[in-house]
């Protein structure tokens, strides 16, 4: 309903009654109680000349003269109708800005079916209630002159009270009926239940003005109380519409009602795409169209009394389908609960046989809802997947160096064990063994191994000599272990080597500090000695050469030694006896071991040597002997 509440049913009687005709004499429809007085626009005039009844003739005319009214308060003084009431007719009539009219009953009779205004005294004021709105055809009737006290019963006269006392003085009643047929209607109301203009009851006189009661017919007639402002009691033509439902369904129908007060002459209903049972009825059923969707307005009209179009509209929400859809899921933690929720129904069933819009999951699966709405039903399915084991790793170098650390790092997650205790991500390590570590990310968890190995790399040499007069030719012998690694030589004097045990020839005095480095597996190792060379003695150069050796590896006398002072570079062969060259010697202080260049051991026994030198100051010696070799 667009404007207003649907009205009662007496009320709706009431209504409906405007475009009926009464079975019996006549119907009382309203009573003016409180009428208004303006001491301004009516001096003099008295709230008693100024109320109204209206009532409604039944189906036979009623002559002025037959009618007859038992006042609440005051007495009857009869009808009248000549020069003066015909005067405030004319005035009356020219207050008014709608197309209704004021007339008096031709020849003082009644028409059948006409709608009556009974006014208290001709004498009233014109200015007091207003008949501006007048929308219909009424007939109008005048007490004849003589009450000026009032008819009714005001809101505030003589004591109101509540609840009614015993004798029911708050109650007045007004009887209005036909002589000699036997015929009257009856109305009552209840003077603590007038309204006043604030819509609420009570207040002082000037607010009660204009306190109008309404009575349903046919039927036993029902009160209903107003307070319409200082107007006459007629009526303007109003609609209410309102529709059985709100929301319909595409190709569905809705009951339509609409109510009509006042004068009115044609009813019609429109809007949509769809069909009325009834157009012109107040009464209908709207079926759907194919284009109706969203909202769709519907209007009723009806045409009031004077002519002019007067409407109300109904909406209807068209419903669409339900679009189901589940929210939650995903991956489920093992011994963990989950909740579902579906939306875009109104009552929704879960695979499981459960009922409502959320469902608790403690295992992985296939989950499906229905939902079913006013417009049908859909479905939405989802899939809760088990939270796969946690996939763990550790990084960092596995080779441990001497005498240094390394930084082992577990895959990001919640908690950490390791087997050494440590329960962080990362642990520093420098002991060689197996490390393993257990992570956890809150919901599943996983292991992983590594095992750190060490390099055990010793580096360390001796040379022969290591000291001596330049040029001093030095054999170094590299004792390291273990012997399979990458060397790096620094004879200290600006040169090197990557030999495992090579010699070199120092040939300015001074002390120079020899380091082996040694690499193994990323590591590193390092030795150093000081070789000392001094100045080579004035005087001539001599060597000394030994004529016996035992390379039996004992340590004494392993190998064969030419010594020399004064000598820049020297060079001995050996011959065995048949003349083969079985050894050779390339510098100062480099021993033969007794082996040929193939390695062979070559036999006890006599051998010749040739030496060929360079002194320092450039002479050149030679020298030639035998050699003996004992094993």
């Amino acid at each position: 309903m667009n404007r207003s509440l649907l009205l009662s049913g007496s009320l709706l009687l009431a209504l409906l009654a405007e475009a009926q005709v009464p079975t019996q004499c006549l119907e009382v429809e309203r009573i003016l109680v409180d009428a208004c007085i303006s001491s301004a626009d009516c001096p003099g005039s008295q709230e008693g000349q100024n109320e109204m009844v209206r009532f409604r003739v039944g189906p036979q005319p009623i002559a002025l003269a037959d009618l007859e009214v038992d006042w609440p308060n005051n007495s009857f003084l009869g009808l009248a109708q000549n020069s003066s009431t015909a005067a405030v007719t004319a005035a009356l009539n020219a207050t008014i800005t709608a197309c209704g009219q004021l007339l008096e009953p031709p020849g003082g009779i009644i028409p059948a079916g006409a709608s009556v205004l009974l006014i208290t005294s001709p004498e009233m004021c014109t200015a007091a209630n207003s008949f501006a709105g007048l929308a219909d055809t009424l007939y109008v009737i005048y007490q004849a002159v003589g009450n000026s006290a009032g008819h009714f019963a005001n809101h505030n006269n003589g004591g109101n009270v509540s609840p009614v006392p015993v004798g029911g003085i708050a109650l007045r009643t007004l009887v209005i009926g036909v002589q000699g047929s036997g015929c009257a209607d009856t109305v009552t109301y209840d003077r603590q239940l007038l309204v006043n203009t604030f819509g609420t009851y009570g207040g002082t006189s000037a607010e009660n003005d204009g306190a109008t009661v309404a009575f349903s017919w046919p039927g036993p007639p029902q009160a209903t109380y107003s307070n319409p402002g200082c107007q006459a009691p007629v009526v303007a033509t109003t609609v209410v519409a309102s529709s059985g439902s709100g929301t319909v369904c595409p190709g569905g129908t809705v009951a339509l009602t609409a109510t009509v007060t006042g004068p009115y002459s044609t009813l019609q209903w429109s809007g949509g795409t769809g069909s009325f049972s009834a157009p012109n009825d107040s009464i209908s059923v709207y079926t759907l169209g194919p284009g109706d969707a969203g909202t769709v307005t519907l209007t009723f009209c009806a045409a009031g009394g004077c002519g002019q179009g007067v409407c109300d509209t109904v909406q209807l929400q068209v419903g669409t389908g339900p679009a189901v859809s589940i929210s939650g899921g995903g991956a489920l933690c093992p011994g963990s609960t989950m909740m579902l929720f579906a939306s875009g129904a109104d009552t929704y069933v879960w695979s499981t046989g459960d009922i409502g819009p959320s469902l608790l999951i403690g295992t992985p699966g296939t989950y499906a809802v229905v939902g079913t709405g006013p417009c049908g039903q859909s479905s939405d399915t989802v899939v809760v997947a088990p939270v796969p084991p946690l996939q763990v790793s550790i990084t960092g170098d596995t080779v441990l160096c001497p005498g240094e650390s390394i930084v082992l790092t577990a895959t990001p997650g919640v908690t950490y064990q390791w087997n050494n205790g440590a329960s962080t991500q990362g642990i520093t390590v420098d002991v060689p063994g197996p490390y393993f570590v257990t992570v956890s990310n809150g919901c599943t968890s996983g292991m992983a191994y590594t095992a750190v190995t060490e390099v055990a790399l010793a580096v360390a040499f001796t040379a022969a000599p290591a000291t001596g007069t330049a040029p001093l030719n030095v054999a170094f012998s590299n004792t390291s272990t273990p012997a399979s690694a990458a060397w790096a030589w620094d004879f200290g004097d600006g040169t090197g080597s990557a030999s495992a045990a090579p010699a070199h020839l120092f040939t300015d005095p001074g002390s120079y500090t020899v380091t082996l480095t040694g690499t193994l597996d990323g590591c590193t190792d390092q030795a150093q000695l000081t070789v000392v060379v001094q100045s080579a003695p004035e005087g001539p150069p001599s060597i000394t050469i030994p004529n016996v050796f035992s390379p039996n590896g004992d340590g004494v006398n392993d190998g064969f030694v030419v010594l020399s002072e004064g000598i820049r570079s020297l060079r001995v062969l050996v011959y065995n006896r048949w003349g083969q060259e079985v050894g050779s010697l390339e510098g100062r202080l480099e021993p033969w071991d007794g082996r040929t260049k193939s390695g062979q051991q070559v036999p006890e026994g006599t051998y010749f040597y040739v030496l060929e030198a360079e002194a320092v100051d450039g002479t050149a010696l030679s020298r030639s002997g035998t050699l003996t070799l004992v094993r």
